[in-house]
């Protein structure tokens, strides 16, 4: 395989390739070396390795004329990050979370990917997530060769792939219940009943409503595929994890509805409110329960 483009790009701020990558995100990506993830991305080889704390480099095989800014918008290298942070609460759970991952970033993804990627994440856990992908991905995609190595990288099928491959090959690759559900989004889409470009015109609430037509598809699968493919900054997916963050810490340990929580969280976050939930996100999963308990009973929210 020729690798036809290579770029290094210096950032201002830091930017911590692994903990974007293993954050939670995305789950097309694997370790190809030391530093070094690769995937394949729009029906082409993508590598990408970090050089220093603020460099990262890509290579691609894509012949598109504007590869190299495609991938670009894709690692978000635009975006201005301090401006972001400083949007940020000024709480000390916040601030935890800052200082614990510190250059985590929010990636642009494809939203057919992004999508069938968090239908695929019901009640699993990362790595049951991306071996669920790539199992889809190999048996129902297109193999990419690799520079200098003997391994492969396989494109996640379109809904035109999967329509025509039936839901029982789903099923085949571990995705059980929701395989009907893959298969019944990509019936949509296929037949032009949905139009996922269609969503970048909405408003949040907007496009939320949309996608939770959907089958399968709730409010935080809808803000995740919101916040990862489209950039709609305000989406703030809640999970167990976030859950849990904001019952715990922000409502004083109150059993509150849906609804109370998301009227918290567009008041309090703010219009980076999605960036914010990453970092809360990937740093309550990096503690263990003392830890937890002990900035709970520090909180100085509803006491």
């Amino acid at each position: 395989m020729t690798v036809i483009a290579q770029r290094r790009l210096q950032f201002k701020d830091s930017y911590d390739l692994k903990r974007t990558i293993e954050s939670g995100q995305a789950f097309h990506w694997f370790p190809s070396g030391e530093s070094s993830w690769e995937t394949a991305w729009r029906g082409s080889y993508l590598g990408v390795k970090q050089i220093t704390s603020s460099e990262i480099a890509f290579e691609t095989n894509s012949t598109e004329t504007d590869a190299l800014s495609q991938v670009a918008d894709y690692f978000q290298c635009h975006i201005d990050v301090s401006s972001i942070l400083d949007t940020f609460p000024k709480d000390s759970l916040t601030g935890k979370a800052l200082d614990c991952c510190l250059g985590l970033r929010l990636l642009r993804q494809d939203p057919w990917l992004c999508l069938a990627s968090f239908i695929l994440s019901s009640t699993k856990q990362i790595t049951q997530i991306k071996e669920i992908v790539q199992l889809m991905s190999c048996q129902l995609g297109v193999s990419i060769s690799t520079p200098g190595s003997t391994r492969r990288v396989y494109t996640f099928p379109e809904p035109k792939d999967i329509v025509r491959a039936g839901e029982s090959a789903i099923r085949k690759c571990k995705a059980g219940f929701r395989a009907k559900y893959i298969y019944r989004c990509a019936q949509e889409i296929e037949s032009g009943r949905f139009d996922l470009e269609a969503v970048r015109l909405l408003s949040l609430d907007e496009a939320r409503e949309s996608l939770t037509s959907l089958p399968g598809v709730g409010p935080k699968i809808a803000d995740c595929v919101l916040l990862f493919a489209y950039g709609f900054s305000r989406a703030f997916p809640i999970d167990v994890w976030v859950q849990r963050v904001l019952q715990d810490y922000y409502l004083g340990g109150k059993k509150v509805s849906h609804r109370e929580m998301r009227q918290f969280v567009d008041g309090y976050f703010g219009a980076n409110a999605g960036f914010a939930q990453q970092y809360l996100f990937d740093y309550i999963r990096s503690l263990s329960k003392p830890d937890w308990a002990a900035l709970v009973a520090n909180s100085p929210f509803g006491k």
